[in-house]
């Protein structure tokens, strides 16, 4: 998609870039075409779908980086300390906690930005460990986010 081989991608350029993209190739601009190009449209939009997919959303996008980088990390991982899963639990209390204060579901969405951060160092090995977690914190931001928007919350 033309967007550079970073996890610090742009919502807005990854938009811009699958908005150019998509009207270049979506297959109803090939519906006069022959059936090789009708094909070929088809499966550079469902390609195009994919790559946008996978570069909105910050855990599929480190997987992602991760493989380009020749690491997969397999769906049975269970090499979690128990330390983490601890402070899993406690953050997941902390949301419970926090489901009507501002301030609270904030601070709680900043640490858990955190994580993100360390994808800037470039450091693969940290990366993989880091994204193990990640796919435990997802759920965690997917809960903030479904705060934020109930209360209203804009940032």
């Amino acid at each position: 998609m033309a967007i550079s081989k970073s996890y610090d991608v742009t919502f807005l350029d990854v938009q811009k870039k699958y908005k150019e993209l998509q009207k270049q190739l979506h297959p109803d601009k090939f519906s006069n075409k022959s059936e090789k190009e009708k094909q070929l449209s088809e499966t550079l939009s469902s390609l195009v779908n994919e790559a946008y997919s996978t570069l909105i959303h910050p855990l599929k996008r480190g997987l992602y980086m991760l493989k380009l980088n020749g690491i997969t990390i397999s769906e049975g991982t269970d090499n979690v300390d128990p330390e983490f899963l601890m402070e899993l639990m406690e953050k997941n209390e902390e949301i419970d906690d926090a489901e009507d204060n501002e301030e609270k579901i904030n601070k709680l969405v900043q640490d858990n930005q955190e994580i993100a951060n360390a994808f800037r160092q470039n450091d693969i090995k940290k990366a993989e460990a880091l994204l193990i977690r990640m796919k435990y914190y997802d759920t965690i931001n997917n809960r903030l986010k479904k705060l934020k928007h109930d209360l209203g919350i804009i940032e």
